[in-house]
């Protein structure tokens, strides 16, 4: 479990890496830069999600790598009134030119 900045050499690095740029930093291209082309993830669809983070909204995500470029993330969202929301995702991970990048993310569960 973490909220911390990450890095680009583990997969959950990686990981905690992105949703630092996304949670923390609120940076797109911050986030952009994590994430590989086949990921689909984009700067039209990133940029609005960032943007409509409400004030004082926090996050933890928990990464259990599960194969050498996979894992299963559980990722908590809270907000200022106390509302939490759950993701849960596999996340594929590939090399990109300056270290780990984000290949897929898929929605799991509800």
């Amino acid at each position: 479990m973490t909220d911390g900045a990450g890095d680009t050499t583990t997969v959950a690095g990686v990981i905690a890496k992105f949703q630092h740029a996304y949670y923390v930093q609120r940076n797109v291209d911050a986030g952009l830069a994590l994430v590989g082309p086949q990921s689909g993830v984009t700067r039209e669809g990133l940029t609005p999600v960032i943007a409509a983070l409400p004030g004082g909204v926090t996050h933890c995500v928990g990464i259990d790598v599960i194969a050498e470029n996979t894992a299963e993330v559980h990722l908590v969202e809270l907000q200022a009134d106390g509302h939490r929301m759950d993701y849960l995702q596999l996340v594929n991970v590939t090399a990109g030119p300056s270290g780990l990048v984000i290949a897929n993310i898929q929605r799991r569960g509800n």
